[in-house]
């Protein structure tokens, strides 16, 4: 339509400026003739002067190059929107191509699965967690890497969108892709198959529901030096009850409390559900909604994970001085509390990465670590985390365990500032671009199971905070050249940018990632 009026205005307007032209003439041509009265007119079929063919021809050519430059806008704008149709046609054939690997991915899980009557009655012990069957391994061994895959690329995914942005955040993968499994139980068609290929989930509803309980139980931790704690809610509206199947399933299999409040009420509602996300994450997160959030609402779920972890060898205190921190081309971007110690730690370099990794231990039970990845000198760190996504987690637990061995007695000169972050989000966009559509979609959204009235996820809220500091993490989250295999000599700076990563290695689940770009300090 902008096209058509554009060109139709042109042309209105030439036909103007021609029949002012033309009618210009007539007049100029009535003057001469009474001015030249008595004088012998020229024949009717002679020339025109030779002024006047100039000016006609001038005016046929400026005709003339005024549409051909009209016509090659029309060709610009036609093959600009060619090219436009081109990239959509391509990135959607990217997108099918993808949910179809996953699709495959899935089926390939499906047929080596064994049949839920095998799990609950095979109970060979592994060594993996305790009191779990090698087929109950099986099963989380799917679900987790189903978990980790989605970790990834919700991490790449949320750096990519705000690589711009010089910035600090924490997020918690767990924490959404948690809350996003639940509505497996509440969905039908298109958005079931969305929620498994981008979820990684196995189409056999007990699978999940056996896998997610083994994680949320290994999951509950609290002893003197580590704590995990996870909560999950749903808030209904009182006067649109959730389906009773839908309720009893996610109390039964997921460990989710479904809690009626009446939606017209905003403020006492926004405070309801603040109250218990305040409880839940220890008075970390005192706030994930407001007022206006609930409007239109009928539906909050709440995926709340909360993490304290002391380092198995802390930081002294004594040591941590003042120091620059430098983005990624050596460029002095401030002043952070750096700490420091020196100790014998998994260290490694992963060519594939462009980054020296660094695992701090959490406590005595050898499963909870932070992993720091640190990229070369003059390497984006979004490009390590990009790659990260290729190469998969066990990778690197595997490359820090050999380095562990080989060199189980070199001490590593470790430098990591401290740091305090929080960071909220709406995640609906990232979530899209992975492949997650209809559930955003008012139309589209397919969550009969759930309850009658048509709903939908209007917006996916993401708020995590963080404290890294000479004792150890406490984190909350509701809804996150060639590389010789050891560095020489072994020093871990990390006072220029680099991502984090805080992981159950006994679950393979990624608790909480992050980064650390924009210097800051602070005491207690």
């Amino acid at each position: 339509m902008d096209k058509f009026l554009c060109l139709t205005f042109f042309l209105v307007i030439l036909a103007g400026l021609i029949n002012a032209q033309a009618s210009q003439g007539n007049i100029q041509g009535g003057v001469q003739l009474q001015q030249v009265q008595g004088v012998e007119i020229p024949p009717i079929n002679q020339a025109p002067p030779q002024n006047v063919q100039q000016v006609q021809q001038q005016s046929y050519q400026q005709q003339e190059e005024e549409i051909r430059k009209i016509l090659e806008q029309r060709q610009q704008q036609a093959e600009i929107q060619r090219q436009q149709e081109e990239y959509q046609r391509q990135q959607q054939l990217l997108q099918q191509q993808q949910i179809l690997q996953q699709q495959q991915q899935i089926q390939q899980v499906n047929s080596r699965l064994p049949s839920l009557q095998e799990i609950q009655h095979d109970r060979t012990q592994t060594n993996m967690l305790p009191n779990a069957s090698r087929l109950e391994q099986e099963v989380l061994r799917v679900i987790s890497a189903g978990s980790e895959h989605f970790a990834l690329q919700l991490f790449k995914g949320v750096l990519h969108e705000n690589t711009a942005q010089n910035y600090n955040f924490i997020m918690s993968p767990f924490s959404v892709w948690s809350l996003i499994v639940l509505l497996v139980e509440g969905s039908a068609g298109r958005t079931l198959a969305e929620i498994e290929s981008v979820l990684g989930l196995p189409k056999e509803i007990a699978y999940v529901r056996d896998g997610y309980r083994q994680i949320r139980n290994a999951l509950n931790v609290n002893t003197s030096t580590t704590e995990i704690s996870t909560i999950h809610v749903m808030f209904s509206d009182r006067n649109r009850p959730v389906q009773p199947e839908f309720e009893k399933t996610v109390e039964q299999f997921y460990m989710t409390d479904v809690i009626p409040v009446n939606y017209l009420q905003t403020l006492e509602t926004a405070q309801t559900i603040n109250n218990y996300v305040s409880g839940a994450t220890k008075g970390r997160i005192k706030q994930i909604l407001k007022r206006g959030d609930l409007m239109d609402a009928n539906m909050i779920l709440i995926s709340a994970i909360f993490f304290r972890g002391q380092w198995k060898t802390p930081f002294n205190v004594s040591q941590t001085v003042e120091e620059s921190f430098y983005d990624e081309f050596g460029k002095a971007q401030g002043k952070v509390n750096m700490m420091f110690q020196r100790g014998s730690f998994p260290y490694t370099a992963i060519a594939e990465l462009d980054a020296h990794i660094l695992e701090l231990p959490y406590g005595n039970l050898n499963r909870l670590s932070m992993i720091i990845l640190l990229p070369r000198k003059g390497t984006p760190l979004n490009q390590v985390v990009e790659k990260l996504a290729n190469v998969r987690l066990q990778r690197v637990y595997d490359e820090l365990k050999k380095a562990a061995d080989e060199y189980e007695d070199d001490e590593v000169e470790v430098y990591l500032p401290r740091f305090r972050i929080t960071a909220d989000f709406v995640l609906n966009g990232v979530l899209e671009k992975m492949g997650l559509l209809d559930i955003f979609s008012p139309t589209n959204a397919n969550l009969s199971k759930i309850t009658n009235s048509q709903i939908y996820l209007s917006r996916l809220i993401h708020k995590a905070t963080i404290e890294v500091n000479e004792e150890g993490t406490v984190a909350s989250a509701v809804t996150a050249g060639v590389f010789a295999n050891k560095a020489t000599p072994p020093r871990f700076y990390a006072n220029r940018p680099f991502a984090y990563l805080i992981v159950d290695k006994a679950t393979n689940v990624l608790l909480f990632c992050g980064q650390v770009k924009n210097p800051n300090t602070f005491y207690f």
